[in-house]
């Protein structure tokens, strides 16, 4: 049985064999791992929820709606890449082990409390969604016994859709977080559709 130190240290190394053999231990291991990277991009964030007075029990379902949020967005994209690859395949392809390997893919997320760095952030948040894309990619090549051309290509697709959905759907998906984020924690916030799908923290608006 795999637990969740395990699945992270594989993850993160790119070990092939943790994409073999899936198992319902392999779900719980990889939201095990989607929740310490909800907890690491949150981390370096609670100074400026603080400062803007939210706390407690606000502040603790801030930091659910953001790990929901990630979950959310990255088991989207597994569903995506899965419905692409089975269009263009035409054949039966496992939807939930995707899904459980889209969650793996947040695995260097566990390192994204190092984004609140001034001046370094941006650089380091880059390597960190680059080195989740080689997790995701790998995952899809060794779950779908694909060609690692033929991983890349649907992973690419997986996440171009996510784009375009993006755009379409920017509108109500900004009001719909926005509201959940309000409702939350008291605070108004400015949101995108893109904030949302970068999977970032969404910090509220200061009232002057």
């Amino acid at each position: 049985m795999i637990d969740v130190f395990q699945a992270l240290g594989a993850a993160l190394g790119l070990e092939a064999g943790l994409y073999r053999d899936y198992t319902a231990a392999t779900l719980w291991a990889a939201l095990g791992v989607a929740l310490l990277a909800g907890t690491s991009t949150m981390l370096g964030h609670v100074a400026i929820l603080l400062l803007n007075k939210i706390s407690g029990l606000r502040l603790v379902t801030s930091l659910l709606l953001s790990f929901v949020t990630l979950v959310f967005l990255y088991a989207s994209q597994g569903a995506v890449t899965w419905a692409v690859a089975t269009l263009t395949l035409r054949r039966t392809l496992p939807l939930v082990p995707l899904i459980a390997v889209a969650l793996l893919a947040l695995a260097p997320l566990v390192f994204n409390f190092i984004t609140a760095l001034p001046h370094l952030g941006l650089g380091i948040g880059r390597l960190l969604q680059a080195w989740s894309f080689l997790v995701f990619w790998l995952g899809v090549g060794v779950t779908f016994q694909l060609s690692w051309p033929w991983a890349l290509g649907f992973t690419i697709s997986g996440w171009l859709v996510m784009q375009l959905a993006s755009r379409l759907l920017h509108r109500p998906l900004g009001w719909v977080y926005s509201r959940l984020w309000t409702l939350a924690t008291g605070r108004p916030t400015m949101v995108t559709s893109q904030d949302i799908l970068s999977g970032m923290p969404i910090i509220p608006v200061v009232a002057k």
